[in-house]
């Protein structure tokens, strides 16, 4: 892994000197270049971060590449893919050692992020592999669903995740405007508008119009677990979006847009600034820190293609707000936190990528 002496410096929090003003383009690629600092070449992965966040740190860094019309990226997609397709698992107390082989694990959710950065991956490049490595996995992903509806998050496991049902529902969408017919016996579309309506009739939107974490079921039974992360808020919305361009009807456009609401309603703080209010400033899991990063995305789907000036206004807050409070004014990597300084890792620095890839896209937006 190649380091840079002068970012490795700033990662640990040592101060430079800023120079004159930066543009949002400019402010990203500081970002990507932490990013290359924790990137192992011999792995196809980011350090300090897990298998799961390194799919969603391809995605960020491909959306750039797409916003900044950047060729070069095309290369290391092409590196990931070929380190990370066959990928040895180390053994652990509970596993041996193993092959994750097509990016197919035990997690359902797992698989969705990896198949949804390789559709970005195959949008990007037009290399036909990327998009048949998204519907192998989705293929496997679909077996996850049985006849009561909705899809496990872990494989054995009685919970339905409602990250797992999301990131499914928008993954069908996408396969389906890519081409993709039929996935065991039922169309792209259908399998998105069943999970979708599934998550409905479930009751995991709350009474606030957020996103509950799933169903779990247990002797019989049935409940909802009721924390709400960002990241659920967000994933849906490319979805709903994409279900109201497939079969025009505007009820889906109205769920999104409501559920983007509800986020910057009840999922802020008094400046507007994105906060994950389950483990904001100093409890956030490793998962958690990327999660802010997810919504950033997918609700710069919606504003893509249906703008509105109070998500414009959102996105410039929040990274009015990484750059002048969580990096110091551009000289330190963003934590978690994004109106204050805070510990960073990949995952953090991708999530705050994702914020200012939604910055950069307001200038192409109709």
């Amino acid at each position: 892994m190649k380091k840079s002496l002068l970012f490795l410096f700033l990662i640990v929090g040592i101060h430079i000197q800023s120079y004159g003003q930066y543009t949002p383009k400019d402010q990203a690629g500081k970002l990507i270049h932490y990013l290359d600092n924790w990137y192992n070449e011999d792995t196809g992965l980011w350090e300090t971060t897990s298998w799961w966040n390194a799919a969603n740190i391809l995605t960020a860094q491909i959306n750039n590449a797409k916003l900044t019309h950047d060729p070069d990226f095309k290369k290391k997609i092409a590196e990931i893919f070929d380190r990370t397709k066959e990928f040895e698992v180390p053994a652990t107390e509970k596993k041996p050692a193993w092959i994750c082989k097509n990016y197919i694990n035990d997690f359902y959710d797992d698989e969705g992020w990896w198949a949804l950065a390789w559709l970005d991956a195959w949008e990007y490049t037009g290399e036909q592999r990327y998009l048949d490595m998204a519907n192998i996995i989705f293929e496997d992903i679909t077996t996850g669903w049985n006849e009561n509806g909705g899809l496990y998050w872990k494989k054995g496991l009685e919970f339905k995740g409602s990250i797992s049902n999301g990131l499914a529902m928008t993954l069908a969408t996408r396969l389906h405007l890519a081409g993709t017919k039929t996935v065991h016996g039922k169309s792209a579309l259908l399998w998105a508008t069943s999970i979708w309506e599934w998550m409905v009739d479930s009751r995991l939107i709350n009474s606030n119009g957020n996103i509950q974490d799933g169903v779990r079921f247990k002797n019989g039974q049935e409940s909802i677990t009721e924390n709400v992360w960002t990241y659920n808020q967000g994933v849906v919305l490319t979805g709903l979006v994409n279900l109201y361009k497939i079969t025009g009807e505007s009820h889906y456009l109205k769920s999104a847009h409501d559920l983007a609401k509800a986020t910057l309603r009840n999922m802020t703080n008094s400046n507007m600034v994105l906060v994950e209010k389950r483990c904001e400033p100093d409890s956030c899991s490793s998962d958690a820190k990327q999660f802010k990063g997810v919504f950033m995305r997918h609700l710069m789907y919606l504003n893509e293609n249906s703008p509105k000036n109070t998500y414009k206004k959102f996105m410039l807050k929040n990274t009015s707000a990484i750059w002048d409070k969580s990096m110091a004014g551009g000289t330190k990597a963003p934590g978690v936190v994004w109106n204050m300084p805070s510990e960073a890792n990949a995952a953090t620095v991708s999530s705050a990528l994702d914020a200012f890839n939604a910055t950069l896209s307001l200038k192409q937006s109709p």
